[in-house]
């Protein structure tokens, strides 16, 4: 026998709850009937460098009020995708963004992506899964998302995720917060031979 050494880490932490920043290989414009028997419109994306299994469903969803569609356009802004310019409304006070929304302005595009841990109902194991999405800090011809934009918004996820959440499954996290931990101390006298 002899001794040998490896490394003590060998996971990637591509699947860990959280925050990872994405790049958008896929997306997929789709329809979704809901239970009221209303259509409306999906867009199903995928990732690069993960499988097809982690994707994520972005919905349309429309403000009750002004009935104006907030969730793909949200989309499309967050990931600085087809948007043509800025445009002033009559007051000159809330700009509004021109875009073009054909799902193929997303591909290549880059999003944060909040991961979450789901247990599975057929085997008992943990899958994740894409919770929400929200901007990378970035300057672009007609959109600037800063540092504390992007904080601002992901901070605004995590705050959904944990009101629509209370079981927590496994290691989810939310912030720097870890929702299930376990500590192990361990101290040896063995010499390591490097």
């Amino acid at each position: 026998m002899a001794v040998k050494t490896m490394k003590k880490n060998t996971g990637t932490g591509q699947f860990t709850a959280g925050w990872h920043e994405l790049t958008i290989r896929t997306a997929v414009d789709g329809t979704w009937t809901d239970k009221a028997g209303v259509d409306k419109r999906t867009i199903q994306l995928t990732f690069e460098n993960y499988p097809d299994g982690m994707n994520h469903m972005v919905f349309a969803t429309h403000n009750k009020t002004t009935e104006e569609e907030f969730n793909i356009s949200n989309l499309f802004r967050y990931a600085c995708a087809g948007i043509i310019a800025v445009l002033n409304d009559p007051t000159g006070k809330d700009p509004v963004i021109q875009y073009d929304d054909e799902v193929n302005n997303l591909i290549g595009a880059h999003v944060n992506a909040f991961f979450y841990k789901r247990k599975s109902e057929t085997d008992d194991k943990e899958y994740s899964k894409v919770f929400d999405l929200a901007p990378v800090a970035q300057e672009t011809e007609h959109i600037t998302w800063t540092t504390d934009d992007v904080d601002r918004l992901k901070h605004s996820v995590e705050k959904r995720y944990t009101k629509q959440h209370s079981v927590v499954v496994g290691n989810n996290s939310v912030d720097t917060v870890n929702l299930n931990t376990t500590s192990t101390n361990t101290t040896s006298d063995v010499k390591i031979p490097f």
